[in-house]
Formats: C-alpha cells, structure tokens, sequence
C-alpha cells in the first residue's frame, strides 16, 4: 500500500469516527435511544460500500445513503441556533399577544376611570375603587412600555457563536466529500490490483503421456 492510498485510509477511518459521534446522538435522540447507534452505522456502512462499487446505479444510491448519514450531524450541530430561530418566533408571538392584551385592558381600565371619576361628581364613595383602577392602570401601562421595549431588542445568540456553528456545519460537509474521496481512491487502487499471474499449463512430454495411460491401465 503506497502513501496516498495509506493517507486516505487514515482521513477515512479519522472522518467516519467524527460524523459517527455526531450521527449517533442525532439517530439516539430522534429515533430511538437503544438502536440509534446501529441506524447510524448501517447507513454509514451503506455509503461506503455503495461508493466502492463501479457500477453507476449503486453511486446513485451512495448519494442518497450520504446525504441520510450528513443530515443527522448537521442537524445535531445546527441544533442551538435552530433552537434559538425557534424561540425567537415563539417570543415575537407572545410578545404580540401581551401587547394586543394590555391594550386592551388599558382600554377597559380607561373607561372604568373614567366612569368612576364622573359618578364621583355626584356621590361619595368612589375613592377607592378610583385608587385601585389607577394603580392598576399605571401598572399596565408599565407592563406595556417593557414588553415593547422588549420586542425592539430581542436576545439573540452572538454572532461569535453563529459563526462556530456554521464553520462546524461546513467542515462536516468538507469531512464527507473527503470520506467519499477516499473510498473511492481505495477502491480504484483495490480494483486495479494486477491478478496473480498463473503459472503456464504445460505440455507433457511422450513420455510422460505414456507413464499416464500406464497408470491408469
């Protein structure tokens, strides 16, 4: 084995242990705890030994068992910014309803008051549901003044770690291509090894052929 088919084995062995770390968690947790571990090794062992082959239709089914056995590590790496695209929607959302809430209840507070502040006018007694609907209608206010606040700066995962993230999704695209780059060199120097060469049949002498039919006479 010469030195470039020894280094691809070397980046092959060092990439499916990577992409099976990833794998494994991603099939564990999505599929099912106790044979995640052998859905990721059979898809792994499907792709290379599809990518092996020379016939074309079975490279076409190496494709697709590469694209299943790259999906999962990406996913499992992509996973917190996912999340984090995930409450950030959830977080719009509700931030939307509280808002349309607390107006309303300021609305609603609003016309209380102002009720209560005319019939005021005309009877005592009113002072303290007066009291209790302003402070009520301050601290609604306040609510409101926040959650708008809060909706102008959502938090968000720094760009720091967005940036570890998708340079991890990238290299685990570049690690795949390398593993098929590899099998396929392996399996061209396989393939093109020269068969061992036979010895040539040879002729018996005369003598050798009457030796022969002596025997089996």
């Amino acid at each position: 084995m010469n030195t470039r088919n020894i280094t691809a084995l070397i980046l092959l062995v060092a990439g499916i242990g990577l992409m099976q770390y990833h794998a494994i968690l991603f099939w564990s947790e999505h599929v099912d705890a106790a044979t995640g571990w052998a859905w990721s090794l059979l898809l792994e062992g499907a792709a290379l030994w599809l990518w092996s082959s020379r016939r074309a239709a079975q490279r076409a089914l190496a494709l697709v068992a590469t694209v299943l056995v790259l999906a999962g590590p990406l996913y499992q790496v992509s996973a917190p910014l996912i999340t984090e695209w995930q409450a950030t929607d959830r977080g719009a959302i509700a931030n939307v309803e509280r808002r349309a809430a607390l107006a309303a209840e300021i609305s609603s507070l609003e016309t209380a008051l102002n009720a209560y502040l005319k019939n005021s006018e005309a009877r005592v007694g009113w002072a303290q549901r007066i009291d209790a609907t302003q402070a009520r209608l301050d601290t609604a206010r306040s609510e409101l003044t926040a959650v708008i606040a809060a909706a102008a700066e959502p938090v968000r995962m720094s760009w720091q770690r967005q940036a570890v993230i998708a340079m991890q999704a990238i290299a685990l695209v570049l690690f795949q291509i390398m593993g098929v780059i590899a099998i396929r060199t392996l399996a061209v120097a396989y393939q093109a090894k020269p068969a061992a060469p036979q010895e040539p049949q040879r002729n018996p002498t005369p003598a050798a052929r009457h030796a022969r039919l002596a025997r089996a006479a």
